[in-house]
């Protein structure tokens, strides 16, 4: 291997069942050690509602990370991270020019005030019953007793 190594800046999404950055950390840590990464930040992004469940999980937390490591590494770092369950996603890209700017910005957890939004207000309308329940809206009854409601494949047989 060599001994360049090269700027990344990583996006974890990792299980928000811990509480504290530091618990949920933990994995992507000890993946980046295992492969001598040197990490330079490693800061909570957002913990917010996932747009579909990941591995029955419904809320991530993403953490921001910017490591020094060996390119030959990275692939062994993304191959960890698919082995390690509590680590849902990983995104690595190469980082040319690490500015202090961008290694101490703010996130959007950072901010004053922050709160993390609630479950179940980041689904459309279209997947949600009235009870606030998950997937397609049961079929309604017909309006007309026998006649199924009109559907977009009904109005082919017109047009011969």
């Amino acid at each position: 291997m060599t001994n360049a190594k090269r700027t990344y800046e990583a996006m974890f999404l990792v299980d928000s069942g811990s509480a504290d950055l530091q618990a949920a950390s933990e994995p992507i840590r000890k993946v980046l050690d295992r492969n001598e990464a040197e990490v330079l930040s490693l800061k909570a992004w957002d913990d917010r509602p996932l747009a579909y469940p990941i591995e029955g999980r419904r809320r991530g937390l993403y953490v921001l990370t910017y490591f020094n490591v060996d390119p030959e590494r990275v692939r062994e770092i993304e191959h960890d991270c698919q082995l390690d369950d509590r680590v849902l996603r990983a995104m690595i890209l190469r980082k040319e020019k690490l500015t202090a700017e961008e290694l101490n910005a703010e996130t959007p957890a950072s901010r004053p005030g922050y709160r993390a939004p609630e479950t179940e207000d980041h689904r459309p309308a279209r997947h949600r019953d009235e009870a606030g329940a998950e997937g397609p809206a049961e079929p309604k009854e017909p309006d007309v007793k026998g006649e199924a409601p009109a559907g977009p494949d009904d109005n082919d047989d017109q047009k011969e």
